[in-house]
């Protein structure tokens, strides 16, 4: 699939612009986090309920919540 011009799959995929996430995974790197488990289970999870229109306080604290769970 090729995506038109202008469009940035990071930013469709996962809510946040390429040039963030690279500092996202800069950060992660030298945290020593997987910044995979960051994309997945936090950005994709956020950006989908946002999408849905289903974001507050209290979603985004469930969000962060179940992603830190899920490292424990």
């Amino acid at each position: 699939m090729t995506m038109a011009k202008g469009l940035d799959s990071t930013f469709l995929h996962f809510g946040v612009r390429r040039d963030d996430m690279e500092i996202i995974e800069k950060t992660c790197r030298e945290s020593d986090i997987d910044s995979e488990w960051i994309k997945e289970k936090f950005l994709k999870v956020y950006n989908d309920s946002r999408n849905e229109g289903e974001l507050n306080d209290k979603a985004i604290n469930k969000i962060v919540k179940k992603a830190i769970k899920s490292i424990n």
